[in-house]
């Protein structure tokens, strides 16, 4: 392999990638449109979901009952017309649950009877309905204990520290993760449409009559990709930086060494695509569809991995954007360095070895000789 026509290669494609406006567009203005809409609007936990109370004991119990519902900060209390039906309540689509507190509940508690409530609770949305369930099942028992008359003191207290992100800001579980969807969906496309763009201009003859190598055409190409893919990263993470304050954590090693080999692997995916297509259109929906949708499902950036099922948990393991939505969360929030992510890295090496080979092949059995 001649390093001189792999980089006379790659000014050629950087050369083509700066007339293009278009391309230009799709390489940074798209990434950071997605990383404002992905960062501000995604929002994992639940706020200001309207709850229906029917308050028939109206005793300082049910006043406390209500408040501590409110100061949750998930829940808001709306009071409802007694003389609705729950259901009805529900029904209508304004509340997610509905609540009933009968009357003699505060009597009931200060004797020691139970006293029940009721708590309707709309699953439609299943997430929601499960926090729901959990909020209001903490709500009562705080209120029984504080109102009951009398009551043993615990024997075990538990006290609890969050680590890593105590301040439970989402955006630093949010951004990290959308660095490495976009990584892992724009490098893939604008490498797949360069290639397809090749074969429909014609371009790609002048290659096969050339001296130049299945190898160093692969290799110009992904040099000249590999730069804006890496300058693209460079530009959302400083993005993140002056919009979240989202830095280091620790040891930046990782990501120093990660992100090279995550816009390698979805650049060589892109060139593989290419390689396997004739037309920008069947290309896009290779790269641009599927890969995105891979990448955010089977990547853990909204849900753990280990929460799906065994088969799509192992075929994840191929997903780049899975390996390195670990090394940007740990450089961004936990901080552990290389002792605990470097397993991720070797998984980008044997992803980016395969691929590049894959994006060889179908370019070796043409007219190139290598």
């Amino acid at each position: 392999m001649s390093f001189r026509r792999v980089w006379v290669q790659c000014i050629k494609e950087l050369v083509e990638f700066r007339r293009d406006r278009l391309t230009l567009a799709l390489a940074f203005a798209l990434p950071i449109g997605m990383l404002l809409i992905f960062g501000l609007a995604i929002r994992l936990q639940i706020k200001n979901i309207p709850v229906g109370v029917q308050d028939f004991d109206l005793s300082p119990f049910s006043r406390a009952f209500i408040a501590r519902i409110d100061a949750s900060q998930e829940l808001i209390a709306i009071s409802e017309p007694l003389d609705r039906s729950p259901t009805a309540l529900l029904d209508a689509g304004n509340v997610s649950a509905t609540i009933v507190i009968p009357p003699g509940t505060q009597r009931a508690i200060a004797a020691g009877r139970t006293a029940p409530i009721q708590a309707l609770v709309d699953a439609t949305d299943v997430v929601n309905a499960e926090t729901i369930k959990q909020i209001l099942t903490a709500t009562t028992a705080f209120a029984g204990a504080t109102y009951a008359s009398s009551s043993a003191p615990p024997t075990v207290a538990l006290h609890d520290r969050i680590w890593f992100n105590p301040g439970g800001d989402e955006a630093l579980f949010i951004v990290p993760g959308v660095y490495a969807v976009i990584l892992a969906v724009f490098p893939t496309l604008l490498a797949a449409i360069a290639m397809v763009r090749d074969k429909e201009r014609g371009t790609i003859v002048q290659a096969y009559a050339s001296r130049l190598r299945a190898s160093e055409f692969v290799a110009g190409k992904w040099l000249a990709l590999e730069c804006i893919g890496l300058a693209e990263a460079l530009a959302i993470m400083a993005i993140g930086f002056a919009v979240w304050g989202v830095r280091f954590a620790g040891d930046p090693t990782p990501l120093l060494l990660g992100t090279p080999l995550m816009v390698a692997c979805q650049v060589l995916l892109g060139l593989l695509i290419g390689a396997r297509t004739n037309t920008v259109t069947s290309a896009i929906q290779a790269a641009g569809s599927v890969n995105s949708l891979v990448s955010v499902l089977l990547s853990g950036f909204l849900y753990p991995v280990s929460s799906m099922p065994l088969f799509f948990q192992w075929l994840s393991y191929i997903v780049p954007a899975r390996h390195y939505i670990n090394i940007t969360r740990d450089s961004f929030v936990r901080g552990a360095g290389l002792p605990g992510v470097w397993t991720e890295l070797l998984a980008l090496t044997l992803i980016a070895f395969f691929l590049a080979v894959g994006a060889w092949l179908p370019l070796r059995r043409m007219q190139m000789t290598d």
